[in-house]
């Protein structure tokens, strides 16, 4: 029964806005006042967090996320290949989280772990993607909020 996905609970929940494919290489690495992280340092904490919760649905994770761990990168990406190997590890997680959303029935009650799990990703994705527009924003390297009907909509 498809109403009875929950891909339609997070339908668009994992949109990224474009914004790794978008963002300047130079940007990544610039450390904004008053800001305690750069961008590279979000992606590669991203990254991190969504292989752990992908392991999660697998039921392999045995331990605590250690989110010390997760922050431990340098500033900026040493190349534009190295970014781009980044962006694509991201990138296929996230194709990745929405297979499973599309893989799983709200009524299974073996599924709550997969529904939290959900929640977990789809929250802390929008926190964090928020926090990288906001930063690049600031950096006048990403649209800002009237034009971004105009900026999604474009290929």
């Amino acid at each position: 029964m498809a109403e009875n996905r929950a891909s339609l609970i997070f339908q668009e929940s994992f949109q990224t806005f474009k914004v790794f494919e978008t963002l300047p290489f130079e940007i990544y690495g610039i450390q904004i006042k008053g800001h305690s992280k750069t961008i590279w340092q979000i992606l590669n904490h991203l990254v991190f967090w969504q292989e752990y919760q992908l392991t999660t649905f697998e039921g392999k994770n045995d331990q605590a996320f250690d989110e010390s761990i997760s922050w431990k990168s340098t500033n900026s990406p040493a190349n534009v290949e190295e970014l781009n190997q980044k962006i694509q590890a991201f990138l296929s997680q996230i194709k990745q989280i929405e297979l499973k959303a599309s893989s799983f029935l709200l009524n299974d009650l073996n599924d709550t772990l997969m529904l939290k799990t959900m929640i977990e990703l789809s929250s802390h994705l929008s926190f964090h993607l928020g926090e990288i527009i906001l930063l690049a924003r600031l950096e006048n390297v990403y649209p800002q909020p009237e034009d971004m009907s105009g900026f999604l909509e474009d290929s």
